[in-house]
């Protein structure tokens, strides 16, 4: 039997490494690339609004990779700013990005990698007036907004990626 693994390239890889490593015939078809946002001026503008945001919530290491590849020169990371993570890949990105562990929010251990398991986090703090940040690309995370803004947040979204048709050369698209 034959695993296909069909993330972007560059979170296959390592999934394809470990599966081949436990003897599995593991391959990797990307069947989306994930490349930067377009306009870059969305982000920067979130950037320069970081020092008034309580909580960033990045919705995953892409959303992480591409967010602080796109910091303005002069940007600095705010000290008390909580910073969301709905799992492990992404708090991991957070961190080796230089966000300092104690502002990372992220589900209990044992708990789903979701919005929901992050929400369970996160709805106890008092939001009303408070400015979020949602780092993900062109859509994604709305439930847990809306249960921010029901509890008073004032919720932005900026897109720091988007998701694009892969090239595959011809042994991919034999493996088709």
């Amino acid at each position: 039997m034959r695993v296909i693994v069909t993330r972007p390239q560059a979170q296959a890889e390592p999934l394809v490494a470990r599966l081949r490593a436990a003897g599995i015939d593991a391959v990797t078809l990307p069947l989306i690339e994930i490349a930067a946002a377009c306009d870059l001026q969305p982000l920067h503008c979130a950037w320069m609004a970081l020092p008034e945001t309580t909580l960033a919530i990045f919705v995953s290491a892409n959303a992480v990779q591409y967010f602080m590849q796109a910091r303005p020169h002069g940007a600095h990371w705010p000290q008390p700013l909580s910073v969301g993570s709905p799992g492990p890949g992404t708090s991991a990105a957070l961190l080796a990005a230089g966000v300092p562990p104690a502002a990372l929010v992220e589900p209990r251990p044992g708990a789903a990698f979701d919005s929901e398991a992050l929400w369970q986090r996160l709805r106890e703090r008092d939001w009303q007036g408070r400015r979020v940040l949602v780092v993900r690309g062109e859509n994604g995370r709305d439930w847990l907004a809306e249960q921010l803004r029901s509890c008073g947040a004032q919720v932005d979204f900026v897109a720091a990626y988007r998701r694009v048709l892969p090239h595959l050369d011809a042994g991919l698209r034999a493996l088709l």
